[in-house]
């Protein structure tokens, strides 16, 4: 029985940097289908190299979920792997997906773990690793939303790869400072277009806001252990949680909110409260003996 063909899509922006690796990563595949948002640079010469089958989204957006649907209308196959320009498909990943496509005909979409390296350091903590992503499936059981950063709607049985390195999505993701600010500034602007918040933005849900994330990629997800990346990361998504509260807050008019200081104050020390109840936890988990019993103790009271 002949193997089953599979469709590799991939939407370019701008992304001559590190389309090349990419698609040599899926030259193996049965077609290659990119679909260009309407790039300055190189990147539509380079995907000649690989294919003809390039075809331009002419709506200028900023972020790739409008075009996905466009760009999956265009796969002739009814497997399909979604790859984005800046990812790489490892070899082991490339055998599990001829096999998987050949023996589950049933399984209508498949999460892939992803490998993001992150100002030069693959992060495996901080809450960016496994990042399952749907990106294998057949072509009729998938549609995309075109909410920035959306989630598709599926149709039928869902199936999650192993969290194994060798099988997971190579992802150069932000590759500087610089970068990360300029996609935050884009993608906030973006989101709060989206946002439907009708009651006004309070100074306590800004403190809030960076406090919950902060506390949690800090410390739940073990920022503070993934050296400088994963402290600059938890304080950086933290900002851009801020910032996306702050741009609706901007869409509304930059209205006053009348919130009492006493409420704006409940937050901050919310904010201690949790510092001290994190700290005392690491310090516990790093101590022995009586001095970790000591922190224990400590970590009971900073609740």
């Amino acid at each position: 029985m002949a193997a089953t063909q599979l469709s590799v899509v991939i939407n370019t922006k701008n992304a001559a940097a590190t389309l090349q690796e990419t698609l040599t990563s899926v030259k193996w595949a049965d077609e290659i289908v990119v679909v260009d948002m309407l790039s300055t640079d190189q990147s539509k010469n380079i995907a000649k190299k690989f294919t003809d089958k390039i075809y331009d989204f002419k709506d200028d957006v900023s972020y790739v979920e409008p075009a996905r649907n466009f760009a999956l209308s265009k796969a002739t196959h009814r497997w399909v792997l979604v790859v984005d320009a800046d990812e790489v498909i490892p070899n082991g990943l490339k055998k599990k997906i001829k096999t998987l496509i050949d023996q589950n005909p049933d399984v209508a979409c498949f999460y892939i773990a992803r490998k993001n390296i992150i100002f030069g350091k693959w992060i495996q903590k901080t809450g960016w690793w496994p990042d399952y992503q749907p990106r294998l499936f057949q072509r009729n059981k998938v549609e995309w939303q075109n909410q920035i950063h959306s989630q598709p709607v599926i149709e039928g049985q869902i199936e999650y790869l192993p969290v194994a390195e060798e099988v997971a999505i190579v992802h150069h993701n932000y590759r500087s400072v610089s970068d990360y600010l300029q996609r935050l500034d884009r993608y906030t602007t973006i989101a709060a277009k989206d946002a439907r918040i009708e009651t006004v933005i309070q100074p306590s849900q800004l403190i809030d806001t960076y406090r919950q994330e902060l506390m949690r990629r800090l410390f739940a997800e073990e920022g503070i252990g993934e050296d400088v990346q994963g402290v600059a990361l938890s304080f950086l998504q933290s900002t851009y949680q801020l910032v996306s509260k702050l741009k609706v807050w901007e869409s509304q008019g930059c209205p006053m909110s009348n919130q009492s200081q006493a409420e704006i104050l409940k937050s901050i020390d919310q904010l201690q409260r949790e510092l001290g109840y994190w700290s005392a936890q690491q310090k516990a988990r790093n101590s022995q003996g009586l001095v970790k019993k000591w922190w224990q103790i400590q970590k009971i009271f900073k609740k």
